[in-house]
């Protein structure tokens, strides 16, 4: 018998007395080097531990986020919702800021979980179901990033991205709204309808990203009190809001957009602290003497509504991005500008144009406006959107 080595997939002839000196020395070469290829113990598998140095697939790189909404030239009155028809399927976002947001997120739920996680007793069962929810969503629309894996332990969600996996059943490694805030770019408040009341109070909230308010104070709270810092909400706002969350169905959901301005008091000043701001003041930290325009930020809001169908609970989605100032589109600036004046007296002082004004719209119409203000913004006070 031979001892010479066979491999899969390629025929050797029955014997060498046909073959030429030159297809000899061929065939020789080519068994010398396949036995030089590395041989490995077991597959890869897929999950990297037997090559350790090659990169999965960057599936995020390439999802640029869409573009910033559009300022408008007519803006409507600032006291309509603005509400729009969401197609479902575009609820949740992820695109190639989510590492850098990702990396906030959990820094704020390591340091901060107590002023950016609540859950009362009235909200855990929409807590699981909005966690199934974010789970089927994000692993039917971004199957290469997100996967149900079943085990010993019971289904757990695996995050492929950062490499994270949480348990989806009993016993939790984490509450199921935190593992809604790991997986996903948006905050998330749980509003249910209360029996006495008759209106919708917060029950649930993942806000890690707050817009000049302190979320553990408005667990529990209706809507008509849950907003009440905010100037006109209480006397024309809050019954229009409550009217439409008692009448949105889950077939359907809605979402509008919103902006602030803020300012980061240097380029490298971290992203979770720029986020994280639970008083109006610190939109505006230090003095507002000769405020450079590269140091102001745009602070964009997108939110979305949907009624859950098992525990009818509406959840209110928030996703939070930044732009520059000056990376805003020249054929955009007007509006910019024309949206700002059309704020009522009340809400511009709540958004502290008065800080912010002649340098931004300075700015936008290329204009040199004199006078800018020297004042401490220390004093303004909390502030809630």
């Amino acid at each position: 018998m031979s001892n010479r080595t066979h491999f899969p997939g390629i025929t050797e002839p029955e014997s060498t007395e046909n073959l030429t000196e030159e297809e000899i020395r061929a065939a020789i070469a080519e068994e010398e080097r396949i036995a030089r290829l590395p041989t490995f113990i077991q597959d890869d598998c897929g999950d990297g531990d037997e090559f350790p140095d090659v990169p999965f697939a960057d599936h995020v790189a390439a999802r640029e986020p869409k573009p910033h909404r559009s300022f408008r030239a007519e803006p409507p009155s600032y006291m309509q919702m603005g509400l729009q028809k969401l197609d479902i399927g575009k609820w949740l976002t992820v695109d190639n800021t989510y590492r850098e947001f990702h990396e906030a997120r959990l820094e704020l739920l390591e340091t901060k979980k107590n002023e950016v996680l609540q859950v009362s007793a009235e909200g855990e069962a929409a807590c699981e179901e909005l966690m199934w929810e974010v789970v089927n969503f994000l692993t039917e629309t971004h199957p290469a990033l997100y996967e149900i894996l079943e085990s010993g332990r019971g289904r757990r969600i695996w995050n492929k991205f950062v490499n994270e996996e949480y348990a989806l059943e009993r016993p939790w490694d984490i509450h199921p709204l935190e593992v809604c805030a790991r997986l996903a770019m948006e905050d998330f408040n749980v509003l249910a309808k209360s029996e006495f009341s008759g209106q919708h109070h917060l029950v649930a909230s993942a806000t890690l990203f707050p817009a000049g308010w302190h979320m553990p104070d408005r667990i529990g709270k209706s809507l008509t009190h849950l907003h009440s810092p905010v100037p006109l909400w209480e006397s024309k706002l809050a019954m229009s809001v409550e009217h439409y969350f008692t009448r949105l169905s889950f077939k359907s959901a809605m979402q509008r957009t919103s902006f602030f301005i803020q300012i980061t008091p240097h380029p490298a000043y971290p992203l979770a602290s720029l986020l994280f701001i639970q008083e109006g003041k610190d939109f505006f930290p230090g003095r507002s003497l000769n405020i450079d325009p590269a140091s102001i930020l745009i602070r964009h809001e997108r939110h979305t509504f949907r009624r859950l169908p098992k525990s009818d609970a509406v959840v209110f989605g928030v996703h939070t991005r930044l732009q520059r100032l000056v990376d805003v589109l020249e054929h955009e600036r007007e509006n910019l500008v024309k949206e700002i004046r059309m704020w009522p007296e009340d809400i511009a002082r709540y958004k502290g144009r008065d800080l912010w004004e002649k340098v931004v719209v300075g700015w936008c119409l290329g204009v040199d406006l004199e006078g800018r203000d020297d004042r401490s913004v220390g004093s303004r006070g909390s502030e809630d959107e």
